[in-house]
């Protein structure tokens, strides 16, 4: 039975339908007979590596470094941007701040106007002598 099992195996396995359990099975309990498997089997058995035992434990201190960094990166950017924006507002709402309305302009207006003196509109100060296209002359009235 033995005999005929390992034979059902190595036709599933050259038929590449045997599960790892098979393949293993196969690899060590392969007989003389069979010299591709066996050259198989040995090659296998040479490249086989084991996994160190905390590499699980170093992939994923790796994995909170990397994704640890991309946080920070984020974190950075993200409390910039928060500053510029505050900064902003704030620089708008002064400015605004130092805005005066239309009513308040026109009274500067007025009392700016009241401080000079009022001369008469409806005489000119300055009549003109000479008129040209390229040349006016004036002259002032007294």
């Amino acid at each position: 039975m033995n005999e005929e099992h390992i034979n059902n195996i190595i036709k599933k396995y050259k038929a590449g339908k045997s599960s790892l359990q098979e393949e293993a099975f196969l690899f060590e309990n392969v007989g003389e007979s069979e010299t591709e498997i066996k050259s198989i089997a040995a090659f296998v058995k040479q490249q086989k590596k084991i996994a160190p035992k905390n590499l699980n434990k170093d992939l994923w201190t790796s994995f909170e470094k990397r994704t640890n960094k991309n946080k920070k990166l984020k974190t950075f950017f993200i409390s910039a941007a928060a500053s510029i924006v505050l900064i902003s507002a704030l620089l708008i709402n002064n400015f605004n701040k130092n805005q005066l309305s239309n009513n308040e302009k026109e009274a500067l207006l007025k009392e700016a106007k009241s401080m000079f003196l009022e001369f008469d509109k409806s005489k000119p100060a300055y009549s003109v002598l000479v008129e040209n296209d390229l040349l006016i002359v004036y002259t002032k009235i007294e």
